[in-house]
């Protein structure tokens, strides 16, 4: 289903009238070309404590930064309330939705499509069916497909692309925030593995921080994702810039 599809079909289910305007001022969804990107990942439960964060980062009008509904805010707020909410403040700028899709890939794609988000997110633990199935979903509803790595090993990865109908847009490198905390480490230089892997853009998740930053981009990745190392700043907007300064 196309974008406009989408857009007919909710202005006429009487259920969706409501979402009449903010529908009609959505962006077409796009393909990322000129990495890298800075992506800034809002997993804040509270819709009041992001509404706090964006007003004070707001004024950051930039196609490099991509802007992430992160999986607890998701799940606290719900997908029709972040993403209007979102678009009121960032109308124009790539938004993701993290919805770490386990099964029913099309149906949970089909969700994201229909509020207006330019990209979805699997997780690479779903089965290689529901991966499929995501992945072809975005492709028809023109929403850019992205797998998460998280709890799956690189080889265990290897094993599954084989098994892949299409490559993912985006592919997320990602250490977790409970590993991260209990000290796991990674190479940075496992990014190069990845893009040996899949066509893909590559994403980089987990502590990453502006003294490290550089060490992702010099191994290839094309998307930095970053959440508490901006928002729990003491100033979020200069944190950002700076971040965005050095890409």
């Amino acid at each position: 289903m196309t974008i406009y599809k989408q857009l007919l079909f909710l202005l006429f289910d009487p259920k969706y009238r409501e979402l009449e305007t903010i529908m009609m001022d959505f962006p077409e969804p796009r393909v990322l070309q000129t990495p890298p990107y800075v992506q800034l990942a809002i997993d804040i439960p509270l819709i009041s404590s992001v509404r706090n964060l964006f007003d004070q980062i707001a004024e950051i009008a930039t196609s490099r930064l991509l802007i992430e509904i992160g999986t607890p805010f998701l799940k606290n707020e719900g997908l029709r309330s972040v993403v209007p909410f979102c678009r009121e403040y960032f109308p124009s700028n790539y938004l993701i939705a993290d919805l770490k899709t386990l099964d029913v890939g099309k149906l949970e794609v089909n969700l994201g499509s229909k509020m207006g988000v330019n990209a979805c997110v699997v997780s690479g633990l779903a089965p290689i069916a529901t991966i499929n199935n995501f992945i072809d979903e975005c492709r028809n509803s023109k929403v850019d497909s992205w797998v998460d790595t998280l709890g799956i090993s690189f080889n265990d990865f290897r094993t599954k692309v084989k098994s892949l109908k299409s490559f993912p847009d985006v592919l997320v490198i990602h250490r977790g925030i409970d590993e991260e905390n209990s000290g796991k480490k990674y190479s940075w230089e496992i990014i190069k593995l990845y893009k040996s892997l899949v066509p893909s853009l590559i994403a980089v998740a987990g502590g990453i921080t502006l003294k490290n930053l550089q060490e992702p981009l010099k191994n290839g990745s094309d998307i930095i994702i970053v959440g508490r190392a901006i928002y729990q700043a003491k100033d979020p907007t200069v944190q950002l810039k700076k971040f965005l300064s050095a890409l």
